[in-house]
């Protein structure tokens, strides 16, 4: 199976956007990947899942967030989640995506 490029574009306020052309938007951070039709869709799936989370709706007209034993656990499993997306990144990128991540902290060099 074939693999294509793709853009996985993330900022503050919407981490849902993979495309196969480049944005060039300064708000934005770009990743390049190479992934199957398969890898796409599971990507764009995790994606999906940890923009849910950030945005639960339940959680916004609630007094949860008085609750620092509730909002520490938020935190973590928004953290996992983008973890798991920088992860997946960084297994399907490109050279480059690679060393941006590796720069910058977010994986550690695993060659």
């Amino acid at each position: 199976m074939g693999k294509d490029i793709y853009y996985v574009n993330l900022n503050p306020i919407s981490m849902d956007n993979i495309s196969r052309t480049p944005v060039h938007d300064g708000q934005m951070i770009e990743y390049e990947i190479e992934a199957t039709d398969e890898q796409y869709r599971e990507l764009q799936k995790l994606l999906q899942e940890v923009q849910a989370h950030d945005l639960e709706a339940a959680d916004l007209f609630t007094f949860k967030h008085f609750n620092e034993e509730f909002t520490e656990a938020d935190r973590r499993e928004t953290q996992r989640g983008l973890n798991q997306v920088y992860r997946t990144i960084y297994e399907l990128g490109t050279p480059q995506t690679k060393q941006a991540l590796e720069e910058i902290h977010l994986m550690e060099n695993e060659e």
